[in-house]
Formats: structure tokens, sequence, C-alpha cells
């Protein structure tokens, strides 16, 4: 793995993580996604800490970028990997559902049905070279990466938006706005979520693009996990409780053939 720290490889500095531009090469290549390409592309994302010149507020944008010890490091990304787990199952939850009440409906939709995934992604450990025993098969790490794939934002009708906040579940979108209806989608697939899952839980901070989407919240009721929080800073368990008095319908909601 090699990763573009200057100035032309940054991508982006959001509010928990930075992202670069990296390539990997794996020895033994995947049959497909991540890793299956000599010097793939990749987005290298790391999180990281707002470190303030004294005196100066935290929410100020003079800041340096500070990382945290592995030990710290090491939850964080792999909690954003398991978001990006339970996101795509449930994605895949609202197709199933799709799928099925379109297959069994009388009349097809009077519209077309978005297809949309989450990124490839894979955590990355780098190691320092093997200790003084010649048995080490390994050293100790030393740092560690989200990897994901890029998302192709080159034609104008592909810009990296962000559809939804994990603050409203509606789109953030006006209706003159790029990727309004497919916003609205979304929106739809909240709704699916809320519903098959009993009210507790649905994927927000929709953003990306019409093709790939990356950098998902799960939003969850508090008696998931028994209250400990598996998702992460941004999962506001109000969202949930509040969802159906802010959620409004759409046309992909009111379609007779989801009964929803």
């Amino acid at each position: 793995l090699t990763i573009d720290m200057s100035s032309d490889g940054i991508i982006g500095i959001g509010g928990f993580k930075t992202a670069h531009k990296g390539r990997l090469t794996l020895t033994l290549p995947q049959s497909s996604g991540l890793g299956s390409e000599t010097l793939q592309n990749v987005v290298v994302k790391r999180p990281f800490h707002r470190v303030c010149p004294p005196g100066v507020p935290a929410t100020s944008m003079d800041f340096r970028i500070g990382r945290f010890t592995l030990i710290d490091e090491m939850p964080k990304l792999f909690r954003e990997a398991n978001v990006l787990y339970w996101a795509k199952a449930l994605l895949g939850l609202v197709y199933d559902f799709i799928d099925r009440a379109v297959a069994s409906a009388h009349e097809s939709p009077p519209f077309n049905i978005p297809r949309v995934r989450f990124v490839e992604a894979g955590l990355a450990l780098s190691f320092f070279p093997g200790g003084g025993k010649p048995s080490s098969k390994t050293g100790t790490t030393r740092a560690a990466f989200l990897l994901e794939e890029v998302i192709d934002c080159g034609d104008e009708d592909r810009d990296f938006t962000k559809f939804i906040h994990n603050m409203d579940p509606n789109p953030l979108l006006d209706p003159e706005d790029y990727g309004y209806d497919f916003s609205l989608f979304l929106a739809f697939t909240q709704h699916v979520q809320y519903v098959k899952t009993g009210g507790l839980a649905f994927i927000s901070d929709y953003q990306g693009n019409t093709g790939l989407l990356t950098d998902p919240q799960i939003m969850t009721d508090p008696s998931v996990s028994d209250g400990d929080d598996i998702f992460g800073e941004g999962n506001i368990s109000k969202a949930v409780s509040e969802f159906e008095k802010r959620h409004t319908c759409n046309d992909f909601c009111r379609w007779p053939g989801f009964g929803l």
C-alpha cells in the first residue's frame, strides 16, 4: 500500500477522517473488487482529531491534524468498517423487499428503481519489521487505515453529493438540484429499513453519487446492543424515535405495490 501524503494527494478532510489517494497491490490478488488489480487506485482514510492553538475554540477552522494512538485508532476504524458492513446489509434488505414486491404486483411501478451500492472496503494494518526473535512471523502494528473503492466523480452528473444528513430523514437537496429524485429514493429506503427492522434501525448520512455511496451512518434505537453504541459518534437515537414524525413519504413510499 502506498499513500500520497502530498497536498495533491488529499481527497478531503471530513469531521472525523482524512482521505488520501493511495494504490493497493495484494500479494495474492482477489478475483474481483478491492485488491483485484495491481496498483489499484484506492481511497485511504484515517481518523483524526483537531489540534487548535491555545485559546482558539475547538470549532475553529484554524487547526492542525492530530492522530490518535494506535490503541484508540483501531476501535474507531473497526467501527467504521462495521458501519459499512451493516449499511450494505440494510440496503440489500431494501432491494430484496423491492424485488419481491415488484414481482408480485399486478402492474409495474410508475418510476424507475435506482440501483446503487456502497463502496467495497477493507482494513489495512502496517507493521514494523519483525523483532529480534527469528521465529517472529510479524512485527508490531504501527498504523491502521480504512481502504475504500474510489468513487468516480469525473462526470458533471456524478458529483459527490450528500443526499441525506443524519439529523434529518428528508433530502438535503432542493427539487431543482442534481440528485433530488435519487435522494427521494434514499429517503424511501430509510422508510423500508425502519419498517422491516421494527423501528430499530435505518441508514443515514447518505453520500456519494447515484452509483456508489460511502461514509454512511446507522441510526439505531437505544435498545439495540443494550444501549452500547456500536455504530459511532454519528448514531443519534433521537433520529429513530422521531422518524415517523419527521419522515415525509414520497411517490416511492406511496406506491400501493410496496404496501408501506
